[in-house]
């Protein structure tokens, strides 16, 4: 994604008021629609998770976007699922959105 036009890139931070408390985590953070919520909620102010099975398309994406964290994650692995959730649980206790 490219800059848009106002200076900003991709994931500019435009805070609205309902979206700044809200921790998102997104499966297939790193293209596609994924990616595309990904930058739309960070880009609304809210903290944003995003996982996937390549680091490097994950990656990209958190480079665009500043503050925003990324898991490699198989969510066909039933046992790394369940590892993410505790790790996630206990390093955002705040985490109230799951994609």
């Amino acid at each position: 994604m490219g800059s848009r036009g106002d200076g900003q890139g991709a994931c500019g931070r435009v805070r609205f008021a309902g979206m700044a408390r809200e921790t998102v985590f997104i499966t297939g953070g790193g293209s596609g629609i994924g990616a595309g919520l990904a930058r739309a909620f960070h880009g609304r102010g809210a903290q944003v998770i995003i996982a996937g099975r390549d680091g490097e398309k994950l990656g990209r994406v958190v480079a665009e976007c500043p503050g925003m964290e990324s898991v490699v994650l198989d969510v066909t692995d039933g046992a790394a699922v369940e590892r993410c959730a505790a790790e996630l649980g206990a390093r955002h206790p705040g985490l109230n959105v799951v994609i």
